[in-house]
């Protein structure tokens, strides 16, 4: 066994997502409540960080994301870094609905990597002991 969970980032994905949406709709026996749904997408946009083709897609949203707020000229200089508070206030800041949660939670992994300093840490300090267990 080369790992301690033999799923690998792909499959770490697939089922978390899989887990995410069967607990979001809580007609069965796993539930999550919609508070602990940013956590799971953060998760998801974690191992889609080093996951197959068909996850990557993820970080292509936050890029786009970005581009369109830094290609406003009414908005002045704009850098990634405000993006991710952007991103983070519709998060935390709104009321706590799974979809808006599960869309911006998988998103900001990528969009906090690209935006460096202190934002950088929680994605790239996770995603490595997520890649040790799963690998």
């Amino acid at each position: 066994m080369s790992s301690l969970i033999a799923l690998g980032t792909g499959g770490a994905a697939t089922v978390t997502t899989f887990y995410l949406y069967v607990g979001v709709r809580g007609k069965n026996k796993i539930t999550v409540e919609d508070g602990h749904v940013p956590y799971w997408a953060f998760g998801i946009g974690m191992l889609a960080a080093n996951a197959g083709e068909a996850f990557q897609k993820l970080a292509g949203i936050g890029t786009q994301l970005d581009q369109a707020f830094q290609g406003n000229g009414s908005l002045g200089e704009w850098k990634t870094g405000a993006t991710a508070a952007v991103l983070t206030i519709i998060v935390f800041g709104l009321k706590p609905r799974p979809w808006k949660d599960a869309i911006c939670g998988a998103v900001a992994p990528s969009l906090f990597a690209a935006a460096g300093g202190l934002w950088a840490l929680p994605a790239s300090i996770f995603s490595g002991l997520i890649a040790s267990f799963l690998n």
